[in-house]
């Protein structure tokens, strides 16, 4: 590994460790490196494993990680991927040095030195070590492929969308399309085809991204709206298992009973994730409403903290709100807009709860002014600055079975925009 590499790949790290509030790098645990994965994740939708970043972190390293790798650490470091900002370093220190040789003249010789290792040394080096065509394509990563989308049918699902781009003016050894965060559903695609179709099983507001070799090189937003509730469950996260309406409990509030899942081939004793979604333009800004909504879950013998994850989606920005068990609030997370709290890192004990009785969570934003309340009591208070954009989606995440009632949306005049309190689940047909 060049030393130059070290140097940066060092001021990444130090970077992350700052940002996501986690200091004195001796002393971190196995569940300070489980957050760092989750800190990485949420903010690149690139999940690197602990013993990866054990390995990075501890200098275990005879040579610079996966370009991915590097790519993920760049972006939640710098916002912007390892080429680039490799680029920029070597651009910015021998700016600075080319302004130096004006005051020491025995320095010129030093710095042509430098500039034919840069202008000779520097492109054999990137082309020995498999990297010359990624550098290369940091430059055209600007270039509009024209990715744009049709979806087969509206407010159903499953919903197989149309991709239509055009990749022949770029330069790259393979090209994939992806159709959300999801790294799992991503598929490859090739020059001389400028159509490709893929399958949405789940709603959502989703970004589906054209990729160049490692490189993200254009991104657009795919609605997928659904006319209904939709239940889904993933075990392993790759896998979706979808329920029709006729399987959910038939109760006054929305849930799936255990047989539905074990049916459907979940395993209770592992790990699990249960997913609510509502998916459709809501007509409401998502940065003045009011949101409330109750939840409780069932006690699972493979479940240690309970959790829900509460999302709100916006065209340009999102909630993202935990709670759980009480006692678990290290785990806990909250996004809004731009703005990032952790429990490693943050006092949100407050955010803790008796998950094994209704509960009730209330989000008040008034011009990205942001109260929280738990069961009629005040938690927390925030704010960000980047907008969330018109909502989307509202969707819920449970680690186990949950369930929830009482879903209700207001718009900055307390107006309702929507609610559900399932009691049509219960109905005799």
């Amino acid at each position: 590994m060049l030393n130059f590499d070290r140097q940066l790949l060092e001021e990444i790290k130090r970077r992350i460790e700052i940002k996501s509030g986690l200091a004195n790098t001796k002393s971190w645990s196995q569940k300070d490196y489980e957050f760092l994965s989750f800190f990485i994740e949420e903010g690149t939708a690139c999940r690197l494993s602990v013993s990866t970043l054990k390995r990075i972190w501890a200098n275990q390293l005879q040579r610079l990680p996966h370009t991915s790798t590097l790519d993920a650490l760049s972006q939640v470091a710098f916002s912007t991927d390892w080429q680039r900002l490799k680029a920029n370093r070597l651009l910015k220190s021998h700016t600075e040095f080319r302004g130096s040789t004006k005051k020491n003249t025995r320095s010129r010789s030093r710095f042509k030195k430098i500039m034919v290792l840069v202008v000779f040394g520097l492109p054999l080096l990137l082309i020995f070590s498999g990297t010359g065509r990624r550098f290369k394509k940091s430059r055209e990563e600007v270039m509009d492929v024209n990715l744009s989308y049709k979806k087969s049918v509206t407010n159903t699902l499953p919903n197989t969308v149309i991709f239509n781009y055009d990749i022949e003016g770029l330069d790259a050894e393979r090209f994939f399309l992806q159709q959300s965060w999801d790294r799992s559903r991503r598929v490859e695609i090739f020059k001389g085809i400028s159509e490709r179709t893929d399958v949405y099983y789940i709603p959502g507001y989703f970004t589906a991204k054209l990729i160049a070799d490692d490189r993200v090189v254009q991104e657009t937003p795919v609605h997928v709206t659904y006319d209904d509730w939709f239940i889904a469950a993933r075990q392993p996260m790759s896998n979706i298992i979808t329920f029709d309406k006729e399987l959910w409990a038939k109760e006054e509030y929305l849930a799936l009973d255990e047989k539905p899942l074990e049916t459907k081939g979940v395993n209770l004793n592992e790990k699990f994730q249960l997913a609510f979604y509502h998916v459709k333009d809501f007509g409401l800004e998502g940065d003045n409403l009011t949101y409330s909504t109750s939840f409780k879950m069932e006690p699972l013998e493979a479940v240690d903290c309970p959790m829900i994850n509460i999302h709100i989606q916006g065209t340009t920005g999102y909630y993202w709100v935990m709670l759980g068990h009480r006692g678990c609030e290290s785990e806990f997370h909250l996004t809004v807009g731009e703005k990032n709290h952790n429990g490693k890192t943050q006092d949100l004990t407050m955010f803790g709860a008796d998950m094994y009785q209704w509960n009730e969570v209330k989000i008040d934003t008034n011009h990205k002014n942001v109260v929280l309340e738990l069961n009629g009591k005040h938690i927390f208070s925030t704010s960000y600055k980047e907008t969330i954009g018109p909502v989307m989606e509202i969707s819920y995440f449970f680690n186990g079975i949950g369930m929830i009632d009482n879903v209700e949306l207001q718009n900055q005049n307390h107006e309702m925009v929507f609610s559900d309190d399932f009691t049509s689940i219960a109905a005799p047909e």
